[in-house]
């Protein structure tokens, strides 16, 4: 059965009861919810007792892994690798208390390292992490492409190599819509793809480029991608991932936070049901699972 997920943080609900926050989303069919793994965000000391009680209210719990700063898995395959490991094993530990449960992962990056060091460092990242974590279903994310930092998973193809050449049950794909409409594409994958898939996120884009809005603006209209993937029998997580620091938050001392002129709270419950409209309004049936005539696009 497909979940309907959202990035959540302690920011969210802060100032209110957490119900409060999460019921209006509930209504519109949200299920589950996503949080990163970063202990050097500053609310961090929430994050396990947020995690508990989200739990406790019923929801599915799902993880990104740490990736920002230093925490880039750049270096993996080399000596320091053992040491890499060990930082980020106590992280992976909170999912995997969860578990069975899935934990998204970026690719390597970096401004110097070789492109084929880097595929060999995430190649040895995700077989570090499948052997230890036997509970976690992995999930490669697609990555917005960028001029001045190599980014394993920044296409389509080099994703799906990955997750082939490893072929793991507990590996899959992390389809991010946004990143894909950043980067201009106007289709979904093929079906070859979109098999792979083992998880979503979606998030909208404003007029300057910029990811991680509730769906407002119109450039990234579920009803549009969500259909090829549903028809392939997808049954994971679908994701609202949000940035809060450009949608604003719900502290009762600031002035009602807005994004040209939308209420945060109603531009999530709209997300949230769109999401759900997508998902309710396509049709599987077993020939379209199996279909496989059209070329992958990747």
């Amino acid at each position: 059965m497909i979940q309907i997920g959202f990035s959540m943080h302690p920011n969210w609900a802060r100032g209110q009861p957490l119900r409060a926050f999460l019921d209006p989303l509930r209504a519109a069919g949200l299920t589950a919810l996503e949080f990163e793994l970063d202990s050097n965000d500053t609310n961090w000391a929430e994050f396990g007792p947020l995690m508990e009680a989200c739990r406790e209210l019923g929801y599915n719990l799902c993880f990104h892994a740490p990736y920002r700063g230093q925490r880039s898995i750049a270096g993996f395959a080399d000596k320091q690798g053992e040491e890499m490991a060990r930082s980020l094993a106590p992280l992976h530990d909170i999912a995997a208390q969860y578990g069975p449960a899935t934990i998204v992962v970026h690719g390597a990056r970096s401004a110097s390292r070789a492109r084929y060091l880097l595929y060999a460092d995430t190649v040895a990242f995700l077989d570090w992490a499948l052997e230890q974590y036997p509970t976690l279903t992995l999930a490669l994310e697609n990555l917005n492409p960028s001029p001045d930092v190599i980014k394993i998973g920044d296409s389509r193809a080099e994703v799906l190599h990955i997750v082939r050449e490893i072929e793991d049950p507990n590996l899959g794909i992390c389809w991010d819509i946004g990143h894909d409409v950043n980067a201009g594409r106007i289709e979904a994958p093929g079906p070859i793809w979109l098999r792979q898939v083992q998880h979503v996120h979606i998030h909208d884009l404003d007029e300057a480029g910029q990811d991680h809005f509730p769906l407002i603006y119109g450039r990234v209209r579920p009803e549009h991608w969500l259909p090829p993937l549903i028809r392939t029998g997808f049954d994971g997580v679908i994701t609202l991932e949000l940035n809060g620091r450009r949608c604003g938050f719900l502290w009762p001392d600031r002035t009602p936070p807005k994004r040209d002129g939308v209420p945060v709270m109603p531009a999530l419950v709209s997300s949230i049901g769109a999401i759900a409209d997508a998902i309710h309004g396509t049709t599987q049936t077993p020939e379209s699972r199996q279909s496989g005539s059209r070329e992958d696009k990747a």
